[in-house]
């Protein structure tokens, strides 16, 4: 729901004002070719001795430049203004004050919606909870309060990914809380606002068959499903309940792949340094020309070299480190148990739909079949992967009450 509303965002003010140029997109996005440069410049370099040298010694040089890059920027090159109430410069604040407009004034009489949508508006009107109801008003607001300045100004500041991905996510906090308790209606609505969209984005009779088009070749019902399931999963019920638990958890994640990246270390569990080989064979086997590269073989090399490893590989950590951070998280366990093959499918319906629709029909994506998707799934379940060895270590979870 956040993407859709972000890209939906982004379409508006690109099609109906003109954007000030923020210097700040663009200095991340050298830092981002920078370190990308200098990553691959230096696995070029080591490319004979990937025995030797760790990959995420490797990678490190790069995030180091981007956090670095991220660090130097000014109030300017963000566009930010600690002096107006939005917390933006005047002229992204003007931007972002006709969004509010568009999302929280229309009247119960007369609808003027060339963002949303009158359709759109009357859907979202005819929900029964209030929360769920003004929920796109809900979200202007949080942009136009000086929310998401106050998330731009926590980002440039942090020195690691544990601390980017705790400030992002703590951020939009009260947000998920509040979708929460919208489950399933809100994603179902942004469907309906979809289908039916009759805002001033799209102009031309050309364009809008196309759009239509497209919207009858979207598998919406499998979105819906997946959103439905793996959502009420993140929240664990109507309260969120297990927000926190997530935010922990991604904080973590982040912070192992910091902690990889900072060098050698007697712990082999907390990071993805033991990982290392197994990339390296999985780079190889995509660069060697003469094995056959079909979505079949590509899973599961990946998943033989990678997420097997990462959960398999080493019997301390799956007892220790593994179960007390992931396995033992019983939002987490609900969550991987339910992503299970009847879900990975509907992602993949939904993805192939999607992919097809935005492209006319030029990409197209083969059918995964049985055994991709088991990888996949295996792949964030260690419980799928390699049950026995966290068996013993397994902690009773109690009933989440999840939708």
């Amino acid at each position: 729901m956040k993407t859709l509303l972000l890209v939906l965002l982004v379409t508006y003010v690109s099609a109906n004002v003109e954007i000030p140029k923020l210097q700040a997109v663009e200095v991340i996005k050298e830092d981002e070719q920078i370190a990308e440069q200098t990553m691959l410049q230096m696995l070029k370099d080591h490319e004979d001795d990937h025995e030797m040298k760790n990959i995420f010694d490797l990678m490190a040089p790069g995030l180091e430049e981007f956090f670095k890059g991220m660090n130097n920027l000014t109030d300017e090159d963000m566009g930010l203004d600690s002096n107006s109430s939005t917390g933006f410069n005047e002229e992204i604040s003007n931007i972002m004050w006709i969004v509010y407009g568009d999302m929280c004034e229309q009247g119960t009489e007369g609808c003027n919606s060339p963002f949303m949508g009158c359709n759109c508006h009357s859907y979202f009107n005819k929900l029964e909870n209030p929360t769920c109801r003004n929920f796109p008003c809900s979200l202007a607001k949080w942009a136009t309060d000086g929310s998401a300045a106050k998330l731009f100004r926590n980002i440039r500041v942090q020195k690691d990914l544990k601390g980017l991905i705790g400030a992002a996510m703590e951020s939009v906090h009260p947000l998920m809380k509040m979708a929460c308790q919208c489950n399933p209606e809100l994603f179902s609505t942004a469907v309906s606002c979809a289908k039916n969209y009759d805002g001033k984005l799209i102009e031309g009779k050309k364009d809008w068959k196309e759009y239509k088009k497209s919207m009858r070749k979207i598998k919406f019902d499998s979105m819906i499903e997946l959103a439905y399931v793996m959502f009420g999963a993140y929240c664990g019920n109507k309260e969120g309940v297990c927000l926190g638990s997530f935010q922990n958890l991604a904080e973590e994640f982040a912070a192992m792949m910091d902690r990889s990246c900072a060098g050698e270390t007697e712990d082999q569990c907390n990071n993805f340094r033991r990982l290392s080989g197994g990339i390296y064979e999985f780079i190889i086997f995509l660069k060697d020309d003469e094995r056959e590269k079909t979505m079949k073989s590509i899973v599961k090399n990946f998943y033989q070299f990678v997420p097997k490893e990462f959960w398999c590989g080493n019997k301390s950590c799956a007892a220790g480190y593994l179960s007390k951070y992931f396995n033992n998280n019983c939002c987490f366990r609900d969550a991987v148990e339910k992503f299970n093959v009847g879900m990975v499918g509907e992602a993949e319906k939904y993805i192939r739909s999607l992919l097809r629709a935005v492209s006319g029909g030029e990409i197209k994506i083969p059918g995964f079949g049985k055994m991709v998707r088991t990888k996949i799934s295996q792949s964030v379940n260690p419980n799928r992967a390699c049950k026995r060895m966290y068996y013993e270590a397994a902690e009773k979870c109690e009933d989440l009450g999840a939708f």
